[in-house]
């Protein structure tokens, strides 16, 4: 490795330290020229990127096989966010619920079996790099970008699964990578639009935040990514974020946590760096600060200024090459280990054993629907002589559906295949019109799908409004919080997200073929 670093320029280092996203699902003429003349070490599939899984894996192949033919003939990460649950970019791979799922079901094995089966779908599709877990302890009901992607708020059961989840998705060869180091879960600001600021004692940060990240860290996990968050008791500069904290990173993570992975930001696009330092100096910060993986997502021109402004910063001695060896060494170190150059260029989707898959999904999916309240509305007797209405909202791109986009109700689909009164009300504007509730004569269960409705108060309204005369089931489609805004519905269940086989569960528990197994693993009233 030595031996190869010294053999590389100073702009093939610096690349090495940049992972990047691109637009559309082909190699266009800047991903291409990102390649092969800024020399970038990885890139970052979105939904944009994702087609199928065919175009995924071939994708894969046409990156690699441009990057192992140019400048220092190194393979890329390639990294997504398939977290599972509410973030999930592989469109056609299997649609896993999600980690507060995962919390709810409270099972270690799931976890690991879960991970292992989206670590078989990556490494197949050409991906060696997922963007997860989330290990943020989400104690805060209000957190507007976290929620369900926690495992809970409980540090020790995220701690638990969070480990089972790494080593899972690492024994299939994909890198794990927790986030968002310290901690993200206790904010009320979502970082993507401004910096929020945690003002907890360090005894609090050790015992709650810091620690599913101490034991992922004992348990081996390849990456580490920052948050942009303000932590005042650790860094003591007014307004510098995690991500460009030398404090936190360094100091903290570093020589007292004793981690010796991979330390990747989150995008250096999002607003608490925009508009602090913006995306450009934040890159130069980032590097002194300790991180090894410069992420910049969307700007081409942003991509090629940063790493331009890192390579200046180098030749005028603000930072040492010595410093770019550092983080190029646990790069190329960590791609060697995870990445197999005689599997390079064979992404095949056909290797993939979606069956096996999709049935740990069920698995996961029965264990977690939670019943959180139910005044004798279930079981249904005679379930299908009776009439079930089912109301949900047109909300944009929140879809119920498997592909985003979709305006079809799975659970309600589901409900449909063996029960024979079912009425359907999709509602616009989250109002419910004189004509809408003419369709409810008659029925014995209303169930109100919510999306949370912290956001979308109408849907908890209309929900309430409707206890009066029905019985009224609210499916948490999203966020078990939306009990938070409900007193006079009957009964209240939750999947913690909408994938596919938590819709299916929510259906079996109302057709009476399962019963609630989860436990709610956050606080909600």
């Amino acid at each position: 490795m030595e031996h190869k670093i010294a053999e590389m320029s100073l702009a093939e280092k610096v690349g090495q330290l940049f992972q990047i996203g691109f637009s559309g699902p082909k190699v266009d003429a800047e991903i291409k020229d990102m390649i092969e003349n800024y020399h970038v070490g990885g890139v970052i599939y979105f939904s944009r990127n994702i087609v199928n899984p065919a175009q995924t894996a071939e994708l894969s192949n046409k990156l690699q096989d441009l990057s192992l033919n140019s400048g220092a003939k190194l393979p890329l990460f390639i990294s997504a966010d398939q977290e599972g649950g509410t973030v999930t970019r592989l469109k056609g791979a299997t649609h896993f619920p999600g980690n507060m799922a995962l919390g709810a079901a409270a099972d270690q094995k799931l976890a690991y079996q879960a991970g292992e089966a989206v670590g078989d779908e990556l490494k197949n599709l050409g991906i060696n790099v997922n963007l997860a877990p989330d290990l943020d302890v989400n104690n805060n009901p209000d957190n507007p970008v976290i929620g369900v992607r926690s495992f809970g708020e409980d540090p020790e059961l995220v701690a638990e699964l969070g480990t089972a989840y790494i080593e899972g998705l690492q024994s299939q060869g994909v890198t794990a990578t927790a986030k968002h180091f310290p901690g993200h879960g206790d904010t009320a600001v979502d970082s993507h639009l401004d910096l929020p600021v945690i003002r907890h004692s360090r005894s609090r940060l050790d015992q709650v935040e810091l620690y599913p990240f101490k034991k992922a860290i004992e348990a081996g996990v390849d990456s580490i990514m920052t948050a942009h968050i303000y932590f005042p008791t650790i860094e003591k500069e007014e307004g510098i974020p995690a991500t460009l904290s030398k404090a936190v990173l360094t100091d903290l993570l570093r020589k007292e946590l004793g981690f010796e992975g991979l330390i990747i930001t989150d995008c250096m696009e999002m607003n608490a760096i925009v508009n602090t330092f913006g995306t450009v100096e934040g890159a130069v910060r980032t590097i002194e600060a300790g991180s090894d993986t410069v992420l910049v997502s969307h700007s081409y021109q942003k991509q090629k200024n940063a790493i331009e402004a890192v390579l200046k910063a180098v030749k005028s001695g603000r930072i040492s090459e010595e410093r770019i060896d550092q983080s190029v060494k646990r790069i190329l170190s960590l791609k060697g280990k995870r990445i197999r150059l005689a599997e390079l260029k064979e992404a095949d989707e056909n290797k993939i054993n979606f069956t096996a898959h999709q049935k740990v999904a069920r698995e996961i999916a029965e264990k977690s629907v939670t019943m959180v309240k139910n005044e004798g509305v279930l079981p249904l007797k005679n379930i299908k002589e009776k009439k079930i209405s089912v109301i949900d909202f047109k909300m944009g791109r929140v879809s119920l559906a498997e592909d985003v986009g979709e305006k079809s109700n799975l659970f309600l689909d589901y409900l449909k295949t063996d029960l024979n009164r079912v009425e359907h009300l999709s509602l616009e504007a989250n109002q419910l019109s004189a004509a809408a509730e003419q369709k409810l004569n008659g029925s014995d269960l209303v169930v109100v799908c919510t999306y949370n409705a912290a956001v979308n108060r109408s849907q908890a309204d209309i929900a309430e409004k409707l206890a009066a005369d029905y019985n009224v089931l609210v499916l948490a489609l999203r966020n078990p919080y939306d009990f938070k805004y409900l007193d006079q519905v009957q009964a209240f269940i939750t999947t913690y997200d909408y994938s596919p086989a938590s819709q299916k569960a929510a259906a079996d528990l109302v057709r009476g073929k399962i019963e609630a197994q989860g436990k709610l693993p956050v606080s909600i009233k």
